[in-house]
């Protein structure tokens, strides 16, 4: 049977705001950007029925509600992991492994959303969004959930922006076009290819006159930066084999690439982020021998530690590349118009005192790498010329956005976000839509932009446990299976995945979370009682509770046992704990038990 309207609403999650005015939410969930309700999802995961059949519809609910927040989730379930960075057990055994807990949900859910019925058609006013990467995507899917015609204006022939550089090993490319495809189509979202904007294309003037009543622009960082030292440019860029890494990662997932481009050359990737490592890793694929040589140092946990993933350190160090830490690039020298060598100074510091990115370099300390096929990958930044164009750049050259609304402080009804204002990760991107799409929706009602948005976050506590459990080690092919771009990373097993959902230590608030009313387990959550007259005051239940939610308080009578609320997870240890009764769960179990009787 289906639940009723009033069931329904007591299985949605409440915002706990503690004493400090702060949220209060699982540190996982404050590192997401989407905010999905991880705790939740874990929670739902966790009690899935072992057999696959059994489990089937129980994962498209869970995919539903994690499609609700993030329509990308399928892809993020590959390419994402923002909230084990923050999960309170990284520091333990190792977090949670929250990005392999969603694959087989994403895998299943992306069967079921080929037929996902649509949303309502939109019938409010038109709102343009230029760009179709993450930030666009996320944007557009929120306006039309609220009710707004939107249309996405690419300027290339396929959506998807940055996920498109993405290999395929890592991201495979029948989930971002079904994902993305699939979209479109629920939310009934317009997309014009091949549409420039700006440079000699359309102007927000024409958009206007279009009927366009607001536009979110987010082009994101097409453009490779260049190499440079001590803020000045490194001369032979323009040497015959040195390339960008950015434009070879677009050309492979194009297939415009010989699978063999490589064969047999040497190739220096200069880089020490993620995307470098992925240029690295792909050029070890198309047969080259591969060296990846940064500015920073190999201690992650240095101010100048290399920024890239340890997984990603490790995959591309089993394949064979060889990493050269602490090393500059002072000149790149060639032979007859063809690069041939780097002169690598030392690195001594990459950020100075107040964090700025200032490399310093010992002059006196330098090696000489030799090479066929240099790739740079050192980072991106946005084509400036339509904004230029618009007049949506300050007196400094830069562009002068609300930071909590995202819109243009010199045009009104023009927002700006994504990678083009801020590089970051994908989901951070889509962080951006979600805040364009509630500031859009606003304007174009008349109301306060800012009001209730510029909220605090505090993260729940580890509870206490005698021992934590191991966290389980990722499956990927051998090395040498894998130098290919099929996927490499095996997916855990449906009985791995409730595992692992069962090793989460639902730190968050009870409240925040409500899984347990979401599968009817109860139906709202209890509340814990004490009876001062009872209490002695002994503090047994402060000694047992593993989540810090006992607490004792004086009072005229002497100390008395309270109970936070926002920490306790109703487990009863501390009723059955307590000497003299003094603990009542109000948890309506005669109720449901009889109830439940009832119905058999």
């Amino acid at each position: 049977m289906g639940k009723t309207v009033s069931e329904n609403e007591q299985a949605q999650v409440e915002e706990v705001i503690n004493e400090a005015g702060k949220v209060y939410l699982p540190p996982c969930q404050i590192a997401c950007p989407l905010d999905e309700d991880i705790q939740r999802s874990h929670t739902m995961i966790a009690l899935l029925p072992p057999d696959a059949g059994e489990a089937s519809s129980r994962m498209i609910e869970i995919g539903d509600e994690i499609y609700e927040k993030n329509p990308l989730f399928p892809i993020c379930s590959y390419i994402c992991g923002l909230c084990e960075q923050e999960c309170n057990y990284k520091d333990q055994t190792g977090a949670v492994r929250r990005r392999m807990l969603i694959r087989p949900i994403a895998e299943h859910y992306l069967l079921y959303l080929e037929t996902k019925p649509p949303l309502p058609a939109p019938t409010k006013e038109k709102v343009a969004v230029i760009g179709g990467g993450p930030g666009g995507l996320m944007c557009a899917y929120i306006l039309s959930r609220k009710g707004y015609r939107v249309t996405i204006l690419e300027r290339s022939q396929e959506l998807g922006g940055a996920l498109r550089y993405i290999p395929r090993y890592r991201s495979p490319k029948n989930v971002v076009d079904s994902t993305i495809n699939n979209l479109l189509r629920i939310a009934h979202i317009e997309a014009k290819l091949g549409v420039k904007i700006g440079d000699g294309g359309k102007t927000l003037d024409d958009l206007k006159s279009e009927g366009y009543r607001a536009v979110f622009i987010a082009t994101g960082t097409p453009l490779s930066r260049p190499l440079t030292i001590e803020r000045e440019l490194v001369t032979g860029a323009d040497l015959e084999g040195v390339m960008s890494g950015l434009n070879l990662l677009f050309a492979v997932n194009q297939e415009r690439v010989s699978p063999q481009l490589f064969q047999g050359e040497r190739v220096i990737v200069v880089g020490g982020g993620n995307v470098a490592f992925d240029v690295a890793r792909t050029a070890r694929r198309l047969g080259g021998d591969v060296a990846l040589v940064c500015l920073e140092c190999e201690d992650k946990s240095s101010k100048d530690g290399i920024p890239a993933d340890i997984e990603e350190i490790e995959g591309a160090t089993e394949e064979g590349i060889k990493i050269i830490y602490s090393r500059g690039i002072e000149e790149i020298i060639g032979e007859d118009g063809k690069f041939r060598k780097i002169k690598c100074p030392r690195c001594t510091s990459v950020f100075d005192e107040d964090g700025r990115f200032n490399p310093k370099c010992d002059w006196s300390d330098v090696i000489y790498l030799e090479g066929d096929v240099l790739l740079i990958t050192i980072g991106q930044g946005p084509e400036r010329a339509l904004f230029q164009q618009e007049g949506l750049l300050n007196e400094m050259g830069r562009l002068d956005i609300d930071h909590l609304t995202l819109m243009s402080n010199l045009k009104q009804g023009v927002f700006i976000g994504g990678d083009v204002r801020r590089v970051g990760f994908a989901a951070e991107a889509m962080r951006e839509g979600m805040i364009a799409a509630e500031s859009i929706d606003r304007y174009l009602k008349g109301e306060d932009l800012k009001a209730g948005r510029g909220k605090e976050y505090e993260g729940a506590s580890i509870p206490e446990c005698l021992e934590y459990k191991p966290q389980p080690a990722l499956k990927w092919a051998p090395a040498e299976a894998r130098l290919n771009f099929e996927p490499f990373e095996k997916p855990f097993t449906l009985e791995e995945v409730i595992a692992e959902a069962r090793r989460c230590l639902y730190c968050g608030p009870c409240k925040s979370c409500k899984g347990c009313v979401a599968l009817e387990l109860q139906p709202e959550i209890p509340e814990i009682e004490v009876n001062e007259d009872l209490c002695s005051g002994c503090g047994i239940c402060v000694g047992v509770c593993p989540y810090d939610a006992s607490k004792l308080e004086k009072t005229e009578k002497g100390l008395i046992s309270v109970i936070d609320d926002l920490k306790c997870k109703r487990c009863g240890v501390c009723v059955s704990a307590c000497p003299s009764g003094a603990r009542t769960i109000k948890d309506k179990l005669a109720e449901t038990i009889a109830n439940t009787y009832a119905t058999l």
